[in-house]
């Protein structure tokens, strides 16, 4: 099963000149967020930061755990601001050269990196949290969890607009295709959430 999640390039267009839904990914599809946009970017938003302090403030084998399952590729990226996941980068590389995932460890790799302006701001935030992290990272993976449930949500507006776009421009002879392809996306976008819902209740 793959299911791309970040890449950003052109839809894929199959010979007929029709976008080929089958593969875009959630966050290719248009109006990834719902109408209430201002609240849902502020609630995405202080979950993913919320998820950060969690995975900083975690012991180190636990992070590593919920670090492999959040892991960012090619095919798989939660995070709505781009920020979180520059920062989420820096957690990994820590995490993988075996250290435990500080921040003061996380913000001297984003300086190495020449990444720290970029982020300083949000990073500051997620370090200095109004509320800290629960003590022993009993709430990392209810917070990895809803990260993840924040990806599917944007998924499922996007898909809703291009339903709707594609109802508005293609000939009744097209729907069919077009409607197999989103049927298609949606059920590869639900067993990739579920998939990882469960890895996470296992922790």
């Amino acid at each position: 099963m793959t299911i791309t999640t970040s890449d950003l390039h052109e839809p894929a267009v199959v010979e007929t000149g029709a976008v080929d839904e089958s593969a875009l990914s959630a966050s290719e599809f248009p109006g990834g967020m719902g109408a209430d946009l201002d609240t849902e970017t502020a609630v995405t938003s202080g979950v993913e930061a919320a998820f950060l302090t969690a995975l900083m403030w975690a012991p180190a084998d636990m992070a590593r755990q919920v670090r492999q399952i959040m892991a960012v590729t090619e095919r798989w990226d939660p995070f709505w601001s781009p920020a979180h996941r520059e920062i989420f980068e820096a957690i990994c590389v820590v995490l993988d050269s075996g250290a435990p995932p500080n921040p003061a460890l996380v913000q001297a790799q984003l300086f190495e990196t020449g990444r720290l302006p970029a982020v300083a701001g949000q990073l500051l935030a997620i370090t200095s949290p109004t509320r800290g992290p629960v003590v022993g990272g009993v709430d990392l993976p209810h917070l990895a969890a809803k990260v993840i449930d924040q990806w599917y949500r944007r998924g499922y507006a996007g898909l809703l607009a291009r339903m709707a776009q594609v109802r508005e421009t293609v000939s009744v002879e097209e729907l069919a295709g077009h409607w197999a392809n989103l049927t298609g996306h949606q059920q590869r976008a639900e067993e990739l959430w579920l998939t990882k819902r469960d890895q996470l209740a296992k922790l």
